[in-house]
C-alpha cells in the first residue's frame, strides 16, 4: 500500500515531433494507444499519450508496475485501477501540460493554463464571495491568476467526489485566508478534503485535492521529461 501522494507534471511538447510521438506510443498500453489516435487534432493526441505516459510511470514508482493496463470507469466517468482499488489516481490536462496524481486517498486534480481576464467567468460560475475575493487583487493580472486558483480548486474537488460537472461548480465555496490555506464549505464546512496548489510559474495553474478526514498526508511533486 502506498502511503505518499505523489504528483507528476510534464511538458508535452516534445511529442510534437513524429519521431518522438511514435516512439512513446509504444510505451502505453492499448487502450491508451488508441484512445491517443482517436483525437482528430494533434494536440489531443498529445495530451491523452501524455496523461498515460504519467500514469504509467506513477504506477511503476508506486511498486504496481502493469496496474494501469487495467482501467475501469466510476458511474460519472471516473477512472480507477482495477486490480488495485485501493489506490487512487486522477489525470488532467490543459495545453502543453499534463498531470498525474497518484494517492493512497480518493484524489482530483487540474491543471489550467491562464489565459486572461475571467471576471464574467467568475460572476457567472463563482459564489459571490469568491468573486469578491478575485476583485480584491488590484491588478487585471493578479486578477486573472486568483481566478485560476480558484477554477482549478474547484474543478479538483468535483472530481475527487466523483460527481464531475453534475457538482456545478456554484455549488460550493472555497475560501482562501491570509496564509492561502484553503477551506471548502459545501453543505457546511468540509474538513476531511484537503487541498494543494502548485505554481511552476510556467503560465499555468496546478492543484490536487484530497479526501485525507485529517490523517497526515506526505506528498511529492515529480517533473517528468520526455525527451
Amino acid at each position: 500500500m502506498i502511503v505518499t501522494t505523489r504528483v507528476y507534471i510534464a511538458d508535452i511538447s516534445a511529442l510534437k515531433e513524429t519521431p518522438v510521438f511514435e516512439r512513446f506510443l509504444g510505451q502505453v498500453p492499448e487502450y491508451r494507444q488508441k484512445k491517443a489516435m482517436s483525437f482528430k487534432f494533434p494536440k489531443g493526441k498529445m495530451q491523452s499519450l501524455g496523461v498515460g505516459l504519467l500514469l504509467k510511470r506513477a504506477c511503476r514508482d508506486a511498486g504496481f508496475e502493469g496496474a494501469d493496463n487495467h482501467i475501469a470507469y466510476g458511474e460519472n466517468g471516473k477512472p480507477y485501477l482495477v486490480d488495485f482499488p485501493e489506490v487512487h489516481f486522477n489525470l488532467s490536462h490543459s495545453g502543453e501540460r499534463v498531470m498525474c496524481v497518484i494517492s493512497p486517498f480518493e484524489v482530483g486534480c487540474d491543471v489550467e493554463i491562464i489565459k486572461g481576464d475571467r471576471g464574467k467567468l467568475a460572476e457567472r460560475f463563482f459564489k459571490p464571495e469568491e468573486s469578491a475575493w478575485i476583485k480584491h487583487f488590484e491588478t487585471l493580472e493578479a486578477q486573472s491568476e486568483a481566478f485560476y486558483r480558484l477554477w482549478t480548486l474547484k474543478e479538483c474537488y468535483m472530481k475527487v467526489t466523483g460527481r464531475g460537472l453534475s457538482l456545478m461548480p456554484d455549488m460550493f465555496a472555497l475560501h482562501m485566508d491570509e496564509l492561502e490555506n484553503v477551506t471548502l464549505f459545501h453543505d457546511g464546512k468540509r474538513l476531511e478534503y484537503s487541498f494543494r496548489e502548485i505554481d511552476l510559474h510556467d503560465g499555468y495553474r496546478y492543484a490536487y485535492c484530497i479526501k485525507n478526514d485529517g490523517f497526515i498526508a506526505p506528498s511529492e511533486i515529480k517533473q517528468v521529461q520526455f525527451t
